[in-house]
């Protein structure tokens, strides 16, 4: 889908869609991502195309994150729902660090998706007490972020752990997505420098 639209909830589709009506090049059905690990590369191609088939390389395009390290120009994306992470801590972060836009609230994937694309620089989640993460909703979208030439880690620095069991166990405080290294290491540190008074 196109990046204006993510900021819009699902159920404000048809309204934009009527709005601005989809053409051939809108991929107004969205998009299915996919990265072989280890092979450098991912891509993207609409999820109904013209012609029906969904067979690679079916329109399908290769994508890559951002270039952009400078704070003060990179979008972050944080979950939408309130209710197992602080948008608070990472709104405090997102200020410490010198990132001046609103932040994209977006569900489930498609936080990971806008980073592989290009469209956003920056996923930050830190959950509330008594939270586990599942791997489910993390696994694929760090394989797409990794293959597109970004890095994925908890907020220790360290690679997530998917060879627990559904949880992501022994999880550092939070998840920490960027385009690329100088973004990564700002967010860390600027972690490391307000978890005390977090209360989380």
């Amino acid at each position: 889908m196109k990046k204006e639209w993510l900021n819009y909830h699902h159920r404000y589709f048809r309204l934009m869609s009527k709005l601005s009506p989809p053409t051939s090049k809108s991929w107004e059905k969205g998009c299915v991502m996919y990265a072989k690990r280890g092979s450098g590369e991912a891509w993207m191609q609409p999820l109904v195309h013209e012609n029906k088939e969904f067979v690679w390389p079916n329109s399908a395009i290769r994508i890559q994150v951002s270039s952009i390290n400078d704070p003060g120009l990179a979008t972050f994306c944080e979950p939408v729902e309130k209710a197992n992470s602080s948008h608070s801590f990472t709104a405090g972060l997102a200020h410490s660090v010198g990132l001046r836009k609103q932040p994209l609230r977006v569900y489930s994937m498609v936080k990971y998706a806008a980073i592989a694309r290009g469209d956003a620089e920056i996923f930050m989640k830190f959950a509330r007490a008594g939270y586990k993460e599942k791997i489910w909703d993390h696994a694929v979208g760090v394989l797409i972020i990794h293959e597109a030439g970004g890095m994925v880690t908890d907020a220790g620095g360290r690679p997530l752990d998917f060879s627990k069991g559904i949880f992501l166990e022994g999880l550092d405080r939070g998840i920490i997505a960027c385009s690329g290294p100088i973004l990564h290491e700002r967010i860390i540190d600027a972690v490391n420098a307000s978890w005390d008074s977090s209360n989380l």
